[in-house]
């Protein structure tokens, strides 16, 4: 009895280290993750880059039970532009911490835990699909939950760290069942309603449905195609409905940023035709060229950063081989997602960093193709080296940009500079405006949030905006409108174009505005002259 009791305790211990390593890996992945992300949340003024105040005037508007709406608009008009999936479990957020903006800090941590949540469903995709090292896949998890890229979003309330921290896993699950690992019924059914969940959260998760139905179909397995697509498209229809019956609320210079996504592509589609999307190709590939020279080679020559540019598509393409191969639903959601992103007239850099740990995937994968390949011939052997040579390169200029980046805390920039010019606008029509005004601005969603005032905005967006500025003239158009159309007590601006836009209106014959005040950093407080 001894001896098989010594015999058989290494079995065992090697056994329990085996699973508590198993959890503990991941679990200290997330954690780090999570550490590292929290240490960089930064206060900011909500809404300084527009989406973020509109994710939380709609969490405000659920979780006061005045529905799914625009509060800070006249009328509070039916809300159409996002899908409800964010806004949802912000308001349930918002339930918890009731006072804001204190509960900023709770909307941001919880993109933190979401993030760390991804980084977890990372490690495991990476470790059970592709056979990496656990030590591998905790560097892959780390360096792209954690590159400037994603911590950009993250630091933000915005929904990009909710949808990977949903896409990831639902890939995994996705992957099981179309290699016939877990062909019930049921599974078809519980994915379905993922894939609707996570295309609830971003009108993106579309890609999913398409990537999984096609996927399945080229299996030939015709009714688990059928049933998913049917569920899949079955849980967004309530929201389709609503978008559709609540068209057309609002003035069509305010359609842009407050109406569907999808009408606003069909107008541009409808001004310039389908030349609109050759045109856009150029000028989206031309963008993501630039950001990824800019990542993976900082500070060095033009010829430096295209020849990084050229080994990371080549070895891009070569992981896209092995991404097929081994995964294909992520293979094809990645595909029919980057197609949206390359037609869609929009810079494309914060789409792509919203599924960063995919896109790193290729080159990676790449790589170790490269690493695996044993050739015999010179030339083969010389053609190997070189790519080891220019990926590791590669790798040391983004983690050269990334240590800048941590440096300058590159992740929090944008919102903090704006934050800065929007502060002085709050700070007087907190002490100035009055409590019933209607105020026409250029940051309508803060100002509501912060001073409790009704707000409209004086810009657009429009399908244009992507190629060409728009010219004072054209500017002062659309404040025209809002002037007619809303009647505003006052209008107040800060930023250049904005000030040329009303000054364009303010020396008009007769005036449409009237100058009344200032506030500091070049703000501008006008009055409307009725016609």
């Amino acid at each position: 009895m001894t001896t098989d009791a010594v015999t058989l305790t290494p079995s065992v211990d090697a056994d329990a280290t085996r699973a508590i390593r198993a959890w503990l890996v991941p679990v200290l992945v997330g954690a780090a993750v999570f550490m590292a992300a929290s240490l960089v949340v930064d206060s900011y003024v909500v809404g300084v880059v527009h989406d973020d105040g509109m994710y939380v005037v709609l969490a405000k508007a659920l979780a006061s039970g005045r529905g799914y709406r625009w509060l800070h608009l006249p009328g509070a008009p039916p809300a159409t532009h996002f899908p409800p999936g964010y806004p949802a479990v912000l308001a349930l957020l918002w339930k918890l911490f009731p006072s804001f903006p204190e509960n900023v800090a709770a909307f941001e941590f919880a993109n933190v835990l979401f993030m760390s949540a991804a980084a977890i469903g990372v490690f495991y995709f990476a470790r059970s699909r592709f056979g990496m090292s656990e030590l591998g896949s905790a560097i892959l998890a780390l360096a792209t939950t954690l590159g400037i890229p994603t911590l950009a979003l993250t630091v933000l309330v915005m929904s990009e760290p909710l949808f990977l921290a949903l896409l990831v896993p639902t890939l995994l699950y996705a992957e099981r069942i179309v290699s016939g690992e877990s062909p019930r019924t049921r599974d078809i059914v519980v994915l379905a309603l993922l894939v609707g969940a996570a295309t609830l959260v971003r009108t993106h998760g579309i890609a999913l449905i398409g990537a999984i139905t096609i996927v399945l179909a080229l299996r030939r397995r015709w009714r688990d195609a059928a049933l998913f697509a049917g569920i899949a498209g079955a849980t967004l229809v309530p929201w389709q409905l609503w978008v559709a019956t609540h068209a057309g609320v609002v003035p069509s210079t305010m359609s842009g940023n407050y109406e569907s996504y999808g009408a606003w592509f069909a107008g541009g589609l409808r001004a310039e035709g389908v030349d609109l999307i050759g045109r856009t190709l150029l000028r989206t590939t031309s963008d993501l060229g630039g950001m990824f020279e800019t990542l993976l080679a900082p500070s060095m020559p033009t010829a430096v950063r295209i020849t990084g540019l050229t080994v990371l598509c080549s070895l891009g393409i070569l992981g896209a081989r092995t991404l097929w191969r081994r995964t294909p639903v992520s293979a094809g959601f990645l595909a029919l997602y980057s197609a949206i992103i390359l037609v869609w007239p929009f810079w494309p850099a914060r789409f792509f960093w919203g599924v960063w740990p995919l896109v790193m995937m290729l080159p990676i994968l790449g790589m170790r193709d490269v690493l695996a390949w044993r050739p015999s011939s010179r030339p083969a052997l010389a053609a190997r080296t070189a790519a080891l040579t220019a990926g590791a390169l590669l790798a040391v200029g983004y983690l050269s940009y990334n240590a800048r980046g941590y440096r300058h805390r590159w992740w929090g920039s944008i919102p903090r500079s704006i934050s800065g010019e929007v502060r002085p606008m709050l700070n007087w029509i907190a002490s100035h405006a009055p409590r019933n005004a209607l105020l026409a601005t250029e940051a309508e969603t803060s100002v509501y949030l912060y001073t409790g005032r009704a707000a409209v905005p004086v810009t657009t967006f429009t399908v244009d905006e992507y190629f060409r500025p728009r010219s004072p003239v054209e500017n002062a158009a659309v404040i025209d409108t809002i002037l007619t159309r809303y009647r505003p007590t006052a209008v107040i601006v800060s930023s250049g174009n904005m000030r040329d836009a009303v000054r364009e209106l303010a020396f008009h014959q007769p005036p449409r505005l009237v100058a009344v005040d200032t506030f500091p950093l070049g703000g501008l407080v006008l009055v409307p002259r009725l016609r």
